[in-house]
């Protein structure tokens, strides 16, 4: 029996007042798909098949060490994901949690193409544990951290205080951070943020306002913000309006697209996300770009076609899932007819008497051979070896079903 085309669907309430859910659904009925919300407090067997899952559970992911909901909804989710390899999953847990914490998300880039890259940068950071002052400037030390630096929560997503961030000028305002925290020394860019909102592999740069600049002064008092209301499309705020003095020297830098284009590609490489923001800044004494935080789903402000577009990558997921079943269905079943002819033939010559043994072990995936592959990985034929040594390679045959890897 052939199941119902469907795409289920989870996001926070918060989230739904952003998304137009309605347009989404329509989108994907326009296409033959089912669009329904999961319950994550109910069995999931019970509300599928699925064909796809979309989902934004960045924030209840960063919840599950503290929360026995979250924590008991993460688990159920993984645990259907791990036993339906073939549905797709927009976006991969684990690729979702490289984003989750900025300390991680800051070493990601520091360890990348980029880093090697006299043009792209992320400024220089620290992970901070404790109110320590001499610890704290130790650090700093260490890391090549300045003053003035933006300390930002360790946690990018998961509380109320993921974007309340301050920007510390002097040893006296160490006393003001709570830990655990990132401190990045502060890179002036003439109050300019570049949103980069990637949708597979299309992205749209978007300006946003950002925090003006700020010279080093030692009796600056401690500057709090919150980062989401900062960068809003209108905001408006003393701290994005330019001083007098930096709007006369003014040097509007736009930027540019081959240097986007390259950040864009490595860090979707190195985060395997269909779904991603990243902030990017430009130095103004050097002309260098810094990216300075990334998310999962993005809110996608400024997007007009968003939805459209969404729709239409998890609709290409799924085609492309179900061609490389289709193709290795029709592999597996042109290789079983080939190894048929070959044992026929060697049975009337009193060759190998029990090669049936071997293509069944082999078509259920019951391979002797060890395989370290990931256990949502497309499985290639040499990966299923009986270890008998045999020319034709008839017992060397790929699985009768490819399992999909989610982040593909």
């Amino acid at each position: 029996m052939v199941h119902a085309k469907r795409v289920g669907y989870w996001w926070s309430e918060k989230k739904s007042q952003k998304i137009n859910v309605a347009e989404l659904a329509r989108h994907f009925m326009e296409n033959g798909y089912e669009f329904t919300l999961i319950d994550l407090d109910s069995d999931l067997e019970l509300q599928g098949p699925f064909d796809a899952i979309i989902h934004k559970l960045s924030d209840a992911m960063c919840k599950v060490d503290r929360d026995e909901v979250a924590s008991r909804q993460v688990k159920s989710f993984e645990q259907y994901v791990k036993q339906h390899p073939e549905v797709i999953i927009i976006d991969s847990l684990d690729n979702v949690r490289k984003v989750l914490d900025r300390y991680r998300q800051y070493k990601i880039i520091e360890n990348s193409e980029l880093a090697i890259e006299d043009n792209v940068f992320t400024p220089t950071f620290v992970e901070m544990t404790s109110t320590d002052v001499v610890e704290n400037l130790n650090k700093m030390k260490m890391a090549n951290v300045k003053f003035p630096f933006v300390c930002k929560p360790i946690l990018a997503h998961g509380t109320k205080y993921a974007h309340k961030m301050s920007i510390i000028f002097n040893e006296s305002g160490l006393q003001d951070i709570n830990p655990p925290c990132v401190a990045q020394t502060f890179i002036n860019h003439n109050a300019r943020l570049f949103k980069l909102f990637i949708i597979k592999d299309k992205y749209f740069v978007i300006e946003r306002p950002s925090i003006k600049n700020f010279k080093p002064n030692y009796t600056y008092e401690t500057v709090h913000f919150d980062s989401h209301d900062i960068s809003k499309p209108y905001s408006s705020s003393a701290l994005t309006e330019l001083d007098e003095e930096d709007v006369m020297t003014l040097n509007m830098v736009e930027p540019n697209k081959k240097r986007l284009d390259r950040i864009v590609k490595v860090i979707t490489k190195e985060l395997g996300l269909f779904l991603l923001g990243i902030d990017v800044i430009i130095e103004n004494e050097t002309g260098r770009y810094a990216i300075i935080d990334m998310n999962s789903f993005p809110g996608y402000d400024g997007v007009d076609n968003f939805l459209e577009l969404y729709c239409n990558i998890v609709i290409e997921e799924i085609e492309a899932a179900q061609r490389r079943m289709s193709t290795s269905s029709s592999n597996s079943t042109n290789s079983n007819q080939s190894c048929l002819e070959k044992r026929n033939q060697m049975d009337q010559n009193g060759g190998l008497e029990d090669i049936s043994d071997i293509s069944l072990n082999v078509i259920n995936g019951d391979s002797t051979k060890n395989n370290d592959s990931q256990p949502n990985a497309v499985y290639s034929p040499n990966d299923f070896d009986s270890g008998i040594d045999t020319s034709d390679s008839c017992d060397e045959q790929p699985l009768k079903s490819d399992l999909m890897h989610d982040d593909a």
